[in-house]
Formats: C-alpha cells, sequence, structure tokens
C-alpha cells in the first residue's frame, strides 16, 4: 500500500494535475514511446531517500535517467541487438529470475511470522549466536588462493602452529601478508562457528576472506552478551528465514513431482530426479 501511494503521489507532484492522477499518466514522451508515473516509481521503489533530499528534484532527475536509458535501448534496437540470440538468453533468464523473486515476495507475505515457542528453540539450538557468542581474536596470514586449494588445506591441518603454516606457504611460493583481526561467531555460518569453538588456541585454520584466504590462529576468546530484545529479534528472523526457504524448497518440490522432465544423454543427473 505504501508503494502505491508513492506513486500516486509522484504522479501528482510531477505533474500538480487535479484530481487523483491514474496509474500510467504520462510524464514524458520520447520519440513516440510514453515515459509513465508507474514507470518512474518502479525506478526509485528500492532507493534509499535521505529526508534532506528535494524529492521533487530527485524525481526529475531519475525521469531524466529514465530517458536516456530508453534513448540507448532505441539505439540498440536499431542495430538489431534485440534480434540475437544472446539477448533473447539473457532476457529469458532475468524474466525468470524476476518471476522468481515475486514468487519469493509472495511467500514472505503468506507465509506466519514465528510463534515464541520456535524463537526459543532457535536460540537454543544456536549458542554461539546467542548464549555462548563470542569475540574471536587471531592472527592471521591473508594470500591469493593457489590452484590446489585441497592440497594447502591439507597441509594447514597437519601444521600445529601459525609459524608451521607460514613455512608451508612459503614451501608453496604462497606470498602471504600477516595481520591481526576479529569474528563475532553471531555473524559467521553456523558451522564455522562450531568448527572455531572446537579449535585450540594457537591451532592454524584455514578461512575464507572475501576473494582471499587466511591461515589464521585464535589468539584470544571475548564473550559478547546480546540483550535479551536483540536476541529474540534476531532469533525471530532466523526463524523466518528458515520457514521462507523450506516454503521455497517445498515449492519446488511439489512442481518436480508434476512436472515432466525428459533429458538428452548424458544431462540427466547421477540419481534421476523428477
Amino acid at each position: 500500500m505504501k508503494r502505491a501511494r508513492t506513486g500516486a503521489l509522484l504522479a501528482l507532484a510531477l505533474l500538480g494535475g487535479c484530481g487523483k492522477a491514474p496509474k500510467g499518466q504520462v510524464l514524458a514522451i520520447v520519440n513516440g514511446r510514453e515515459i509513465t508515473a508507474q514507470q518512474l516509481d518502479a525506478e526509485m521503489r528500492d532507493m534509499t531517500i535521505p529526508a534532506t533530499i528535494d524529492r521533487r528534484m530527485l524525481t526529475r532527475v531519475v525521469l531524466q535517467g529514465v530517458i536516456d536509458r530508453d534513448l540507448q535501448v532505441e539505439e540498440a534496437r536499431r542495430q538489431d541487438l534485440d534480434d540475437t540470440p544472446e539477448y533473447r538468453a539473457q532476457l529469458k533468464r532475468r524474466e525468470e529470475e524476476l518471476l522468481v523473486s515475486m514468487l519469493g515476495q509472495k511467500a514472505v507475505q503468506t507465509v506466519p511470522m514465528p510463534a515464541d515457542e520456535d524463537i526459543r528453540n532457535y536460540i537454543a539450538a544456536h549458542p554461539l549466536q546467542f548464549a555462548r557468542r563470542q569475540r574471536l581474536l587471531f592472527e592471521r596470514i591473508s594470500f591469493t588462493p593457489p590452484k590446489d586449494v585441497a592440497r594447502l588445506r591439507a597441509a594447514i591441518e597437519a601444521a600445529p602452529t601459525l609459524e608451521a603454516a607460514a613455512g608451508i606457504l612459503q614451501s608453496m611460493a604462497i606470498a602471504g601478508e600477516r595481520g591481526q583481526g576479529a569474528i563475532d561467531t553471531a555473524q559467521i555460518d553456523p558451522d564455522l562457528a562450531a568448527k572455531l569453538d572446537k579449535t585450540p588456541a594457537g591451532k592454524p585454520v584455514l578461512l575464507p576472506q572475501g576473494d582471499l584466504l587466511a591461515v589464521a590462529a585464535i589468539t584470544g576468546r571475548e564473550p559478547i552478551a546480546t540483550p535479551p530484545a536483540e536476541a529474540r529479534l534476531t532469533a525471530a528472523r532466523g526463524v523466518r528465514a528458515e520457514d521462507l526457504l523450506h516454503e521455497s524448497q517445498a515449492q519446488v518440490a511439489a512442481a518436480r513431482a508434476k512436472a515432466e522432465i525428459q533429458y538428452e544423454p548424458g544431462w540427466a543427473p547421477d540419481k534421476m530426479a523428477r
């Protein structure tokens, strides 16, 4: 409802029309093609607009951007770029991604909010995110991943200290940069948090670090208290995310159960999935 009102107000602000502006109210015509308030509303829907911004001026700027893109599209069509296999393949993919996204948004409206018992169970099942939440301090050596990560991982897991791990990197001609860092166990994958919880201090472990990898050794553990209200809100979001994932998986499973899927030779999965 809020977005619908925003679109209506946007049309009124731009046109200064009398009465309620209908959806699709024309804001500009570019070589015979209409640019509507509905299009502009969609363009601004995901924008974070500070309260200090002049909204009328912003809408005018955004409108010019839409017009520029329309002219670029016109030129692309003039060059017949919309009549290529690559265009049709990408168009199909983006259309499918949009529909899947809208299906997910619809699920958000239908999946109920988590019950109190579900929230309590989630908190109990994730101690390193709540009751035993910690800040792990560590020394690390960051580096660009080698081609054979599996070989490196096996060698690092056998190393007793960070210095031994540094020697392994040197023997593999891997240049690294030393540093220090910290990890909040509530902010990382639960499986990784559980692994680090069992890792003795000083024992090197391989960690992802953006596009890099890092060999890290824990040097300290600091408990982090989570206020009850924050814990409850975080847990509710976690439960809801799991519920939405389960709903999505159930939709796919139900669709597969009804679908007839035929594979060309050599393309079927090892275990045939419907």
